[in-house]
């Protein structure tokens, strides 16, 4: 279809270069990207997924950075939005859609929105849409992976909606997600003014100065780099930070939208999905890599998470 689909993906200059274009996104703040794996097991195939991972990382971080330094986080909002018709034939594409994708309107307009994706992706378009179609209208969430022209794939959560045209002869098919951007390095400076906690919280009147915000920073990257160790009590944890239980508890929900042991549960689970996408590992391995108490323990509560089993996850993975 285009000069991407004619290249060869798993020759070793065409994967470098991915590698290179990658990292040039990175550079610009655009962390939604990531390298599709290759067939091949070598170095290169290993870059791939330590890239991916580090990208991931820093996507999951950026979201945190928002809480805790909103002033000095420039974000941008970029919208992919596709019309087609019931064939999947492209109608419309955002500019959005466009950009992210590195077409042209004219490159994407009347060709069929599979090409544009994964061979699973296509595989999964090909299975759910038909019984959508069959409905008056219908709406659904698919996980689809897309592939821009220099060779990069997009995933994201998207929303389809089905629904009769206007005069009543055909059916559209509405594809919508949407991709945060950030347009500048991370600014790591702490904010002049304290922080003042929000009125949900009681009693709301506690204030945090800097000192508090890189405490609970701190705290925020020992859980990052230590989820296979199990934290100590919050009491604990506040001695050892020199700080009082009561600030370190409201003082982490308020800048990361969550309480201490959610989080370290959170980005456990994270970190599975993650070495299970992009990993070899056997799950007893992933589970003791990432501090729960049994493989068992581990796939309860991915599945309560993801709503799929580990097994189910990789091996749609593949």
């Amino acid at each position: 279809m285009d000069q991407y689909l004619n290249k060869m993906p798993n020759s070793d200059d065409f994967r470098v270069k991915r590698i290179h274009q990658m990292l040039l996104e990175m550079a610009k703040g655009n962390f939604f990207f990531s390298l599709e794996p290759s067939e091949k097991n070598d170095n290169i195939a290993s870059l791939v997924v330590m890239l991916n991972m580090v990208n991931e990382e820093i996507r999951a971080s950026f979201v945190h950075q928002g809480f805790a330094n909103a002033h000095h986080t420039p974000q941008c909002v970029i919208q992919l939005s596709l019309l087609m018709d019931s064939d999947g034939h492209v109608q419309m594409a955002s500019n959005g859609s466009c950009s992210l994708l590195s077409y042209m309107p004219e490159d994407m307009l009347g060709k069929a929105i599979t090409d544009f994706m994964t061979e699973g992706s296509q595989s999964k378009w090909a299975k759910k849409m038909p019984k959508h179609l069959k409905k008056q209208r219908s709406e659904t969430v698919l996980h689809l992976e897309f592939m821009t022209k220099e060779g990069l794939m997009l995933g994201k959560d998207c929303h389809i909606s089905v629904f009769t045209t206007g005069d009543g002869r055909g059916k559209q098919v509405l594809l919508n997600t949407v991709f945060f951007s950030k347009g500048a390095p991370f600014d790591t400076r702490l904010p002049k003014k304290a922080i003042k906690m929000t009125k949900g919280i009681k009693p709301p009147k506690i204030t945090l100065a800097p000192q508090d915000i890189q405490m609970i920073r701190e705290v925020h990257d020992m859980i990052i780099n230590n989820l296979d160790r199990d934290l100590p009590s919050l009491k604990d944890l506040a001695l050892q930070m020199g700080t009082n239980e009561y600030k370190l508890k409201y003082g982490f929900k308020q800048l990361y939208g969550t309480t201490i042991f959610r989080f370290l549960t959170q980005e456990r689970l994270r970190k599975t999905k993650t070495l299970i996408q992009h990993s070899t590992l056997s799950f007893k391995e992933i589970a003791h890599m990432t501090g729960f108490k049994s493989p068992a323990h581990f796939s309860r509560a991915f599945k309560d998470k993801y709503g799929l089993t580990p097994s189910e996850l990789r091996e749609a993975s593949q």
